[in-house]
């Protein structure tokens, strides 16, 4: 980011406010230019493996199987095979 002060007054305390970077001090606005905005990162968060983890969890410790399968619900609400899990009645 180039732009680490206010032209206007100088102070550093800048933020962003509807594509202008404004001064918190003297309220000047400033059009951001490429050197000023930081590119975003694309990110990618692959879970499935987690989730297939934590099925064979359910299958191989069925004591702590409701555990499990509530992890895996708070991640895909949607998976039927945890849900299954929760529906089962405890063996003693």
């Amino acid at each position: 980011m180039q732009l680490i002060e206010c032209t206007q007054c100088g102070s550093n305390e800048l933020f962003e406010e509807h594509s202008y970077i404004v001064c918190a001090y003297c309220q000047s606005q400033f059009a951001p230019r490429a050197a000023d905005v930081v590119p975003l990162r694309e990110t990618v968060i692959a879970v499935h493996s987690d989730i297939q983890v934590l099925l064979q969890k359910c299958a191989d410790d069925p004591a702590n199987r409701r555990r499990y399968a509530s992890l895996i619900l708070d991640i895909d609400p949607t998976n039927h095979i945890a849900a299954s899990y929760l529906r089962q009645k405890d063996r003693i």
